[in-house]
């Protein structure tokens, strides 16, 4: 006698879409093959169209408007639920970024339940999308709470009260989430290839990173081509001085810096150095020695190799608190390889280290055909 578990499995998942939420997390625990199935991201993706109509269309990524802090928000599909996950840099530079749940909508309920921060202080929030552009407005039932409920949970220091601070200010009357599409391989300027269709190893591919800013942390910037010529860092999350969204860093390909440089060279070496425009192709850039100039502050405890595929030189954006008077300044932006970078900072004799954000997020379901980064 057949039992239905003999049908083909593309006929078992048709099924499995017609069943709600609690009746799948029940079914995942009778048997493996169910079990299997029900863990299939298609059917929960399909499932979140169906019973979450109004918020499937959310699941991507976005950055935070908190005041100059900004943040990195993932909003995804879940055991059953839609999260949305603040994702934040550890202390330490090269440990993976930590995750927090900002908010979550259970389906299962009839209407959606939306909760923010459900294990901590778990209590009612509203979450609109508008699906012209992608930005979503969060509104809380009681920020007040919210706020003294994270402020309870987290012990991070000044930055991270002062982070409180601005968010309290928004949380209120709207929090808002901008869609942020990142940038892909394809994505590098096809006058960057070589001859077959490649590109040199002296440039690296756009995405996430995380750097050392001194006195402000470990921020998150995405990294994507201007053109073919420059190539810029822009903040996700960012500091009093020169917030999120802005341009922290510009690196122009058309000048590499070519000059030897050991630890006997200081700041005043570099910067007595003249640009020069390149002179020979990306892929002829030679590898080369290096060493932090005398006298550069970096933060203790990071490795730095002792040789880089290339330097090139750019200029990083500075400013006084509250972002005010910015300018650029020289910098140079070492390639040591395609997820590790350097810049030095001349005018502040400081070196910051950028490593990749090596993970996968969740793609954007409403393709604004603009990312707001």
């Amino acid at each position: 006698m057949l039992s239905i578990l003999d049908l083909p499995q593309n006929v078992l998942l048709v099924i499995l879409q017609l069943c709600k939420v609690k009746d799948l997390m029940a079914l995942s625990t009778t048997c493996s093959l169910l079990y299997h199935l029900i863990k299939d991201q298609l059917l929960w993706k399909k499932l979140c169209f169906r019973v979450l109509h109004r918020y499937g269309y959310m699941l991507g990524l976005y950055q935070s408007q908190i005041g100059p802090y900004g943040g990195l928000l993932e909003i995804r599909f879940k055991a059953g639920l839609i999260e949305g996950v603040l994702w934040e840099p550890n202390a330490d530079l090269m440990e993976p970024l930590k995750e927090s749940t900002a908010f979550s909508i259970d389906g299962s309920k009839v209407p959606a339940k939306c909760l923010c921060i459900p294990s901590i202080f778990p209590h009612e929030c509203s979450l609109n999308i508008d699906k012209r552009n992608g930005t979503i407005t969060q509104c809380c039932s009681d920020y007040k709470k919210h706020i003294q409920a994270l402020r309870d949970a987290n012990h991070e220091g000044t930055g991270y009260s002062m982070k409180l601070i601005f968010l309290n200010d928004v949380l209120g009357s709207g929090l808002i989430h901008r869609p942020m599409i990142l940038p892909l391989p394809n994505d590098i300027p096809s006058e960057l290839k070589r001859m077959d269709g490649s590109f040199p190893r002296q440039i690296i591919t756009p995405g996430l990173f995380k750097g050392t800013y001194s006195s402000h942390g470990i921020e998150i910037l995405l990294f994507k081509y201007k053109d073919e010529h420059e190539m810029h860092g822009l903040k996700v999350t960012g500091d009093d001085n020169v917030p999120a969204s802005k341009i922290s860093v510009k690196i122009l390909l058309g000048y590499p810096a070519d000059a030897p440089l050991n630890d006997k060279n200081t700041i005043s070496d570099l910067s007595a150095i003249e640009p020069r425009s390149r002179q020979v192709p990306l892929d002829q850039i030679p590898e080369q020695a290096f060493s932090v100039p005398a006298g550069c502050h970096v933060d203790p405890g990071i490795q730095i190799p002792s040789r880089c595929i290339a330097r090139y030189h750019g200029y990083g954006q500075i400013a006084y608190d509250g972002f005010q008077h910015p300018s650029y300044i020289p910098t140079q932006v070492i390639i040591f390889n395609n997820d590790l970078l350097g810049v030095i900072w001349m005018k502040l004799s400081a070196f910051s280290v950028f490593t990749r954000v090596d993970q996968t997020f969740t793609s954007n379901i409403i393709k604004t055909g603009e990312s707001y980064l």
